[in-house]
Formats: structure tokens, sequence, C-alpha cells
């Protein structure tokens, strides 16, 4: 999962007035008049697609995948029609949800996150908030709200999210017990983010860093000896592919990153801060 600034990003103003006209015909309704009205209009969540993809260079902002999580959609982040209980079995701690879920956010532009199929699957209709949490009835309340998700549009998210070196992601923190390590493994269980064909591609990922960091590390030691020409440039060559895996077109460029971050030279992990 790669942060996705959206809140500068917005998509083009006739697409947000247009969700705004909506969001009005939509509150004048009676209850049982909103599902299909929101139904009716659900192409204007398909025309704002094309915008979104850009954004994460066509790729899931759930998961950071192209070919694995194909045929995306427009997720929305709090469900527009229901929401389903999590049950503690599930994922270890106690949740609640919003029962009305949240039908006045069907049409605005900030509730969307682009999303593979297999994720948007797993995912469903679940919106897990932290036990007691305030639950929000109206857009003003949303800041009150715990979610127990992890929003690839909140940069301060991500930070909690590592992954091992057998391709699997799990909680950066060290309390397993805090709030944000729960928050990371309910991630996991509501986006499926440790499925196989996910964990696998991670892993080959990994394993191309390594042998990536051995080439530039077996060169770099010769260069101390001998100014070799040649050398420095297959030395320069190996950081710039090494690089390019950890930019935000890259596919899994997150865990390619991690994996960078993880060496004990400082001069290996600077090819990922850079």
């Amino acid at each position: 999962m790669r942060y996705i600034d959206l809140m500068n990003n917005p998509p083009p103003e006739e697409l947000i007035k247009e969700g705004e006209r909506l969001t009005k015909e939509l509150m004048a309704l009676l209850p049982k008049e909103r599902t299909q009205f929101i139904k009716d209009n659900a192409s204007y969540w398909g025309k704002l697609k094309d915008h979104y993809s850009k954004l994460s260079h066509e790729k899931c902002w759930y998961t950071e995948a192209k070919e694995l999580a194909s045929a995306y959609h427009m997720d929305h982040f709090r469900p527009k029609n229901e929401t389903i209980p999590l049950k503690e079995q599930e994922c270890g701690i106690k949740t609640c949800n919003n029962d009305e879920a949240y039908w006045w956010l069907a049409f605005d532009w900030l509730n969307y996150r682009l999303s593979g199929s297999i994720p948007n699957s797993s995912k469903n209709c679940y919106f897990p908030l932290r036990d007691k949490s305030s639950i929000a009835k109206k857009y003003e309340d949303l800041v009150y709200e715990d979610s127990a998700l992890i929003d690839p549009t909140e940069a301060g998210d991500l930070i909690w999210i590592a992954f091992n070196t057998e391709g699997r992601v799990y909680p950066d923190v060290d309390d397993e017990l805090s709030w944000e390590a729960q928050r990371v493994r309910v991630s996991i269980r509501i986006y499926n983010l440790n499925y196989q064909p996910l964990v696998d591609q991670r892993v080959q990922i990994q394993v191309k860093c390594k042998r990536l960091i051995r080439d530039i590390e077996s060169i770099h030691n010769d260069l101390k000896n001998n100014d070799n020409v040649y050398a420095r440039k297959q030395f320069h060559d190996k950081v710039r592919e090494l690089r390019e895996m950890t930019k935000a077109a890259a596919e899994l460029s997150s865990t390619a990153r991690n994996y960078i971050l993880s060496n004990s030279k400082e001069y290996i992990r600077k090819i990922a801060a850079s």
C-alpha cells in the first residue's frame, strides 16, 4: 500500500459538481427511495475511474498490484448501502459499525478508493470501527470516527505496515496489543492483503532486490581497490535498477522499499530514501 494524496489531486471540477448535485438530490429523498436512486446513478463513480487510476499509476490502492488485482472497481471506502458487522473471532478484537451505512457519501469523491477485484470482494460492505467509537451520521462527524481500517489516503496510516521475508504483511509496531497493530491486522483480513498470489509476488520482488543489492555491494567493494570505468557504469546501472523498483509507478514498490530500508548498510538504504 502506498500513499495516495487524493485531497490535493481532485477529479475534474465538473465531476465534483455532478457529485454534489446528486448528493443534494439524494438528501431530499425519503429513506425508502435512496437505495434505488444510488443504483440508478451508479455510472457516476465510473466516470472517476480514469482519474483515480492515474493517481496510483494504474495500481490497486490497497495492494499496489496490477495484474494480480485487475478488473478495477471504485470502492466506496465507507459503504453506501449497508455495513456488515465484523465478528470478533474473525480479527481478534471487538469492533462496532454504523448500522445505517454512509448513504450520504455515495457520490462524494473523497469516499472512493480504486480497488482490485480481490480486495474489493474481500472488503465487501465491511467498515469496522474501534469499539465504542463515535459513529458519523453526517459529514461533519467523520473526523470523530475511529476507523479500524488502514486508509491509503492517510499518510500516517501507512507507516504501520511492513512485509516479512515470506512476503506477508505484518504490523510494524513495538506493541503488538496497540491500536495501530490491531488496525493492521484488521486491514489484512478485510483487504485480503496476504492473498497467496500477492504474497508470492512480494517474495519475487524481494529476491530481485536481494540480487541487485548483492551485485551493488560486490561492485562497490571492487571499486575500493580498482577504479574501473566499466565497473563503475555497472554500479550505476544496478543502483538505477534498484531505485526504479521503489518509485511510485513500480508494482509493489512498497515491498521493494521496505526490503531495501531493512539493509544494514547506510549507502544501500539511501537508494530507497532518495
